[in-house]
């Protein structure tokens, strides 16, 4: 069992076994990345199904926004750029180490719920 500040969690890739097939149905894999003075990334493997869907259920009832299996904070979001209507954009969720920006590629659908949050 882990504990994971779903509190300082911005986004949040959930890797199941229809993107990975070496992935099981009882393993998973999560990428989460954590708010601070730098955006920092940390991968968890062999996360338990159950643990995952706790953590995805948890950061939806925060108001996270899903692009596929993405998720991410809209208050969290710096820069959005929209590539195609049909592929989607890029969003910039802050900083990482050496001043990098941290981007993540979400779909069209993605960009337009956050541009309807922003307006909220």
């Amino acid at each position: 069992m882990r504990y994971v500040n779903a509190e300082r969690v911005i986004a949040a890739q959930l890797t199941t076994p229809a993107e990975n097939p070496l992935v099981t149905d009882e393993t998973r894999l999560m990428d989460i990345w954590f708010s601070g003075a730098q955006v920092r990334k940390q991968m968890f493997r062999k996360v338990k199904k159950a643990e995952q869907e706790e953590l995805a259920a948890r950061l939806e009832q925060r108001g996270f926004l899903r692009s596929g299996n993405l998720l991410f904070d809209p208050r969290e979001v710096l820069f959005a750029e929209m590539e195609s209507e049909l592929v989607g954009g890029l969003i910039t969720i802050g900083y990482g180490e050496g001043g990098k920006p941290v981007e993540l590629k979400v779909d069209a659908q993605a960009l337009a719920a956050l541009r309807g949050a922003v307006r909220e």
